[in-house]
């Protein structure tokens, strides 16, 4: 090969090939072409090479691929690989090229001048490393030291020579300037004062094998502080092959190093950050994984609802510390007025840095002599904080100190704590804001599920909520209501809600009963307005029941005082009479007045019945005996017993077919259905005229009806009748009487034999009410006859 330093150009496309030979011509080195991966590890078996320009995205055999493969050969293995690719997307592709073995990246488009320097670094660094090669083999030859000395110090890197035993025997100009070491003191222990502790062991195994090795290490600069250095070595071996001596070089990568430690720091931390909702867990987490890697303690404090500032995480690199870091947080918590501190950085927003924590430093932050005794035990040797940025404020601070002297924080180090603050913020406000939704989410179903409507009603007056329990109560669907005026949308709103006083927000909202006429019905809402800047909040309940059953109770009291005053008043008057002594009664008079005691009394304990009857069935206490039972034995008997009351202008009469089958009944309580249907006929019928009872078998069951020609009943009373207390005539205009009570008795007694009971028109007068009576078997109830007889009253 010739003296040119020969360089290797990878890729797949014939025009970046062009373009990359155009850059570098003028350098004048030999440009060796590969179209692929391929051919790219082809040309390394052939040829040595400063360095390769690798194209990350080729076919088959992509750039990553490659460069892992050169750099599993050991003739390759050292060759610098300089990635040549777009822009990435993603830092981790970055990570990733320098993880398998790039030293660089050429982002496109390509600068030609930053092309050529890169390349002409390597060029360099190939060209010193060939030359250095040579004046080794050249001193071993002329057994010259000093000429291979002035060659080492004239390389940018440490080199150095060591015997078989890893002993140093030699080191370079650098070698001094960077450790400002003595000869003397190189001549000693170098490799234990200059190595990293905890690189140590594994630097000093490398030297004792008996192979090439590349190694990372740290070694200890002049002003205390560690760099990452790339170590490579190569034996000098005897005639015999064995090896007799080492000679090395070490490559400043600390830059390259920390990069890849502060992007993999960040990476883990967004992990974390990523990984639960519960922001404190995560801010804990991620100042565990700081501890070690960017720090040696690590504190973090947020600003709580209140304004206090609080301490949610803590970590040491020495569990026995975290004891003195918790003891100083609670026995001197951050000040909010202080100067310096979580607190001064959450107040200001301005991040601090301290690189070197000196001791008059330390007494003037301390308090007292506890103080000052924990800040020492805590050994704080370097110092940085950073705000969690807020989009108003601080959301608070991440501390982070070093307790060795070899660490000590720069500026790359603030950037990064700034960078990973920014996420944790991120992650912070995505908890909070997750929470809020979820509250919100937790109030709307609430709105959803309680029994009470619930109204927004904006500024402008349009609905901006409708829940199901307004629309429940008001049957008006959400989807015809919201985002609609409420004054039309909702018929009589205006009426309504201009008599509800509106409360200020945390005022005690004043409660209105009021009527709601929604066109086909009235509904009774307990409503309640509250204003709140953005407009306002009605609530309301649905009285319409309670409304119902109060005016049902005030029926009841009218009704059955007015059923009791009537008959107390006979029995009362009739007594009056029978008591007088300044008239002679005859005996005639004496027996009718006796009898109108006797009938008030019997009217009055059948209006005490109907109540105790009414009761026991709203309680659900009423006995109910099914058994099978004969229909025209019972209506008979009721017929004839209606007789003896029944005026002289009403016709009773009974309609029943021979054979009817046996029903299944509480024969008591069809009685009293019976019964109450007879006498409320004969009631409507004021003027007298025919009342039919018909029996007939009916689709497994037997239909009794009981039709007159009375005042009838209006169709829209009819959904009404069976209401409990309800009259057709509750001012008794017409002279009708009565609780209100016997059809809804009847009702509910039918509804307890699994019958059904209903009211139709008769003809053009009167009312026909139809009972449905299930059968018990389909067999004759033994009577053998029909049943058509008038029964005159």
């Amino acid at each position: 090969m010739s003296e040119k330093a020969a360089i290797l150009l990878v890729d797949d496309r014939e025009e970046n090939l062009l373009a990359l030979e155009a850059v570098l011509a003028p350098l004048g080195h030999h440009l060796v072409r590969a179209d692929s991966g391929i051919a790219a590890l082809r040309e390394l078996l052939r040829h040595e090479f400063a360095c390769i320009l690798l194209d990350v995205d080729m076919p088959e055999l992509d750039g990553f691929e490659t460069a892992r493969l050169i750099k599993q050969r050991a003739r390759s293995r050292h060759v610098p690989i300089v990635f040549v690719t777009a822009l990435p997307e993603d830092d981790r592709q970055v990570f990733h090229g320098y993880s398998v073995g790039a030293v660089d990246y050429i982002f496109k488009p390509i600068d030609p001048d930053i092309l050529r320097s890169k390349v002409g670094v390597f060029v360099d660094l190939w060209d010193k490393n060939r030359l250095l090669r040579e004046q080794e083999l050249l001193a071993l030859e002329l057994a010259s030291e000093t000429r291979y000395g002035q060659l080492a110090d004239a390389m940018p890197q440490i080199v150095w020579r060591a015997d078989v035993s890893g002993a140093a025997t030699y080191f370079n100009q650098r070698w001094f300037e960077y450790t400002g070491m003595t000869p003397a003191e190189a001549a000693a222990m170098p490799w234990s004062v200059v190595v990293h502790v905890e690189d140590l062991p594994g630097w000093l195994s490398k030297l004792s094998s008996s192979e090439a090795f590349e190694h990372e290490v740290r070694l200890r600069a002049v002003d205390g502080t560690h760099r990452w250095h790339l170590a490579r070595t190569a034996p000098i071996r005897d005639e015999l092959g064995r090896v007799e001596s080492w000679v090395g070089t070490a490559t400043d990568i600390d830059d390259r190093k920390r990069a890849e430690q502060q992007w993999s720091f960040l990476l883990e931390a967004g992990d974390a950050l990523a990984t639960s909702l519960d922001y404190r867990e995560t801010l804990s987490q991620v100042a565990r994984l700081a501890v070690g890697k960017v720090s040696d303690w690590c504190t973090v404090h947020i600003v709580e609802a209140d304004g206090a500032v609080a301490e949610v995480a803590i970590a040491h690199r020495d569990p026995a510390q975290i004891a003195f870091a918790r003891e100083l947080q609670e026995r001197y918590p951050p000040n909010a007025d202080a100067p310096t501190g979580p607190a001064a950085v959450i107040r200001t927003g301005e991040a601090e840095l301290i690189p070197e924590m000196s001791t008059p430093m330390l007494e003037q932050a301390a308090v007292d002599e506890l103080h000052l005794d924990l800040l020492r035990q805590l050994e704080f040797c370097s110092y940085m904080c950073v705000p969690l940025p807020g989009p108003d404020h601080a959301l608070g601070a991440i501390t982070f100190v070093s307790s060795r002297p070899g660490r000590s924080y720069g500026v790359d180090d603030l950037r990064l704590a700034e960078e990973l603050a920014r996420r944790a913020s991120a992650a912070i406000e995505n908890a909070r804001l997750y929470r809020q939704a979820e509250e919100r989410a937790e109030a709307a179903r609430a709105l959803a599920t309680i029994g009470d409507g619930v109204v927004l009603v904006d500024r402008s007056g349009r609905v901006r909520l409708w829940n199901a329990a307004a629309q429940r109560i008001t049957g008006l669907p959400e989807e015809e209501v919201l985002g609609r005026q409420v004054a039309t949308a909702v018929p009589g709103w205006e009426e309504v809600a201009a008599r509800v006083p509106v409360a200020g927000a945390g005022e005690a909202p004043a409660v209105e009963s009021v009527p709601l006429d929604l066109g086909e019905r009235e509904v009774w809402l307990s409503l309640t307005a509250v204003g709140f800047e953005d407009g306002l909040v009605y609530t309301f309940r649905d009285l319409t029941e309670e409304r119902r059953l109060e005016t049902m109770r005030q029926d009841l009291v009218a009704t059955v005082s007015h059923e009791l005053r009537t008959p107390l008043a006979a029995i009362y008057g009739a007594a009056l009479t029978l008591r007088r002594e300044d008239v002679s009664l005859e005996d005639a008079m004496r027996d009718t007045l006796l009898r109108v005691i006797a009938e008030e009394s019997a009217r009055l304990g059948e209006i005490v019945n109907d109540l105790l009857l009414a009761s026991q069935l709203d309680s659900g206490k009423l006995h109910v005996q099914i058994e099978p039972c004969d229909p025209l034995e019972i209506v008979r008997s009721e017929v004839e017993a209606a007789r003896a009351h029944a005026p002289e202008t009403v016709e009773l009469a009974l309609d029943s077919p021979a054979g009817l089958p046996v029903v299944s009944a509480d024969p008591s309580q069809l009685r009293q259905v019976v019964a109450n249907l007879i006498d409320n006929a004969i009631k409507y019928s004021p003027e007298g005229g025919p009342v039919t009872v018909s029996l007939s078998p009916d689709n497994g069951a037997v239909r009794l009806a009981v039709s007159d020609s009375g005042i009838g009943i209006p169709p829209d009373e009819r959904r009404r009748i069976f209401e409990k207390f309800y009259r057709l005539d509750p001012e008794m205009t017409g002279g009708i009487g009565g609780t209100g009570l016997g059809l809804y008795i009847c009702r509910e007694l039918v509804r307890r034999i699994d019958g059904r009971i209903w009211v139709e028109e008769n003809g053009n007068r009167g009312s026909t009410f139809v009972v449905e009576i299930p059968r018990e078997a389909a067999k004759p109830a033994g009577n053998g006859q029909s049943a058509t007889e008038p029964v005159l009253g």
